[in-house]
């Protein structure tokens, strides 16, 4: 029987990270101060695999930077931000690629905030070495009434 998967420090049900294929970070592994840690679960079976270059799967650079932003936003979300985060900058270095035989992503985030905005170096580990360096900016937008 497979070990089970260790469970996250945030309640990512409860904060404002997309739902169903959008959410990247399956859990929060560490949150301390300025830095936050997290892991996206992937393997041979993961729906993107299917989709992405079928004959020559990776995972795709895309979703590695949304990671990195939801990274960014549960850090913000830990530190009492509320309201509608937006992604509004990134910058990635690739180094290498992340392949099905890769069971999940680990990010490593380094977090510091002026006002609503949220500034985060962001360290991706897959199969036991860097894959990918990403710098990302986002911002939490107040609540807008309903109307």
């Amino acid at each position: 029987m497979p070990d089970p998967l260790p469970t996250s420090l945030i309640d990512i049900d409860a904060t404002f990270l997309p739902i169903d294929q959008m959410r990247q970070i399956s859990r929060i592994t560490r949150v301390d101060g300025a830095h936050i840690d997290g892991e996206v679960d992937l393997g041979e079976a993961h729906w993107v695999y299917r989709q992405h270059f079928p004959s020559d799967p990776i995972f795709p650079g895309t979703l590695i930077i949304e990671a990195a932003g939801q990274l960014t936003a549960l850090w913000a979300w830990s530190q009492g931000q509320r309201g509608r985060p937006r992604l509004v900058r990134a910058n990635a270095d690739f180094q290498h690629p992340v392949v099905p035989e890769n069971p999940s992503i680990r990010l490593e985030a380094s977090v510091q905030r002026k006002r609503n905005i949220n500034f985060a170096h962001v360290l991706v580990y897959a199969g036991g070495r860097r894959v990918a360096t990403i710098d990302t900016v986002l911002a939490v937008l107040p609540h807008t009434p309903t109307h």
